[in-house]
């Protein structure tokens, strides 16, 4: 690990502990015991090291979370599979940092949708699709760069918009109400019956 990922490494660590606004450059240097000269030479400021560590943290999610469902039998489990780690991760983080994510999000979104193919090296949700045409549960006419983005936006929207949060609305009811029922809606005849059979055993 060289000394840009090994600052974004840990910067992402930090700022899930402390919160942004508590963290300052000079914590970070201390911490990993490097001056604040080392810091500056890779990044403008705080505002352009946060973008990039929060950037990797998405990534480094992302890519353990491709790697766990890769061990699933099938595209549907790897939808639950998927829904139960993100709830526990949410369950374990502190929800006031994703206020103070809140720029970061959307400023990342917009340079992912400008270069879709960087977008795509890392989406979760756009292996899921793949997998799930090549599966056969999810129809073949659907167009993975639009349900990508649409799910995309959907999660991002989830993350920043103020008036689900006033809704006080949780990550769990986002699932039961917005996200299932979508994947239901894109899967064939077998992927609604295996689906349906998953949400039974869910129940009991």
């Amino acid at each position: 690990m060289d000394y840009r990922e090994r600052i974004l490494a840990r910067t992402a660590e930090l700022f899930q502990i402390m919160g942004i606004k508590a963290l300052t450059m000079d914590f970070i240097a201390v911490d990993l015991g490097i001056s604040k000269r080392t810091i500056y030479e890779l990044f403008r400021d705080k505002d352009e090291l946060l973008l990039h560590a929060v950037e990797y943290w998405i990534r480094s999610n992302n890519s353990r979370m491709k790697e766990m469902l890769e061990k699933t039998d099938n595209v549907i489990e790897a939808i639950f599979v998927m829904i139960d780690h993100q709830h526990k991760q949410m369950k374990a983080q502190n929800l006031i940092i994703f206020e103070d994510l809140k720029k970061y999000f959307v400023r990342l979104n917009a340079s992912w949708h400008a270069n879709r193919e960087k977008c795509r090296e890392f989406s979760v949700i756009f292996a899921l699709l793949e997998r799930g045409k090549k599966e056969g549960f999810f129809r073949n006419e659907i167009k993975i760069d639009v349900v990508d983005t649409f799910i995309f936006e959907l999660v991002n929207l989830f993350h920043t918009s103020e008036a689900i949060r006033l809704m006080e609305l949780d990550r769990q009811a986002a699932m039961d109400n917005i996200f299932l029922p979508y994947f239901r809606g894109i899967c064939t005849v077998s992927g609604q019956k295996l689906m349906d059979s998953y949400l039974h055993k869910l129940e009991y």
